[in-house]
């Protein structure tokens, strides 16, 4: 069965009061103790969103890597760590580090178990606050330069869930990804009963 991604904007959704998820790093800036805000999703809503970077980094410092909220309507989702070796340095950033170096998370290619353990924090965390619906990008693909299939494990957890749905921007070509519109969403996923 392929995996539903629906095509969407993260800024949008959030203007439509809708909860949304920033997949990020778990980098946290020595300067002035901010989150990594600079690529992505995350980049898209930081204008929107006072001092997010802030935020983050405060959540991250606080809740030492468990998915959660960092604003009102916003979860931050951990795909990245806090610093990889060069190897896992992004391709349009390696060019800034040398061999042997540590490179921030910020900069680093996501990692599928951090997807994976992320993927069960924010079911647990649907759960416990009683969300009715969750929109997050399809984690550690775009920005964070994995294959569908690297990240299999965490699309396993949420592939079930009619509160969690994963959206892009930009369409996926993948024969495991189903790409659809959020008004096409199947009627079967519409039935389920969701929490309040």
């Amino acid at each position: 069965m392929a995996f539903r991604v629906y095509r969407a904007d993260i800024v949008e959704l959030w203007k439509k009061n809708k909860t949304v998820c920033i997949t990020v790093s778990l980098e946290v800036r020595h300067k002035d103790m901010s989150g990594i805000v600079d690529r992505g999703n995350a980049f898209a809503l930081a204008p929107h969103v006072p001092k997010l970077a802030n935020k983050l980094g405060q959540y991250i410092m606080i809740s030492k890597g468990q998915v959660g909220f960092v604003d009102e309507r916003i979860i931050a989702f951990f795909t990245k760590p806090k610093e990889c070796k060069f190897e896992r340095c992004l391709p349009d950033e390696v060019y800034k580090y040398s061999w042997g170096q540590e490179i921030p998370g910020g900069h680093c290619m996501a990692d599928p178990t951090i997807v994976a353990r992320s993927a069960r924090q924010l079911q647990r965390l649907v759960i416990k606050e009683h969300l009715r619906e969750v929109y997050l990008p399809i984690p550690g693909v775009m920005n964070g330069r994995l294959d569908v299939d690297d990240i299999r494990e965490g699309l396993d957890v949420l592939k079930n869930s009619s509160i969690v749905k994963m959206i892009s921007n930009r369409d996926i070509e993948d024969e495991n990804i189903q790409m659809l519109d959020l008004e096409e969403e199947p009627k079967e996923m519409l039935n389920k009963c969701s929490f309040r």
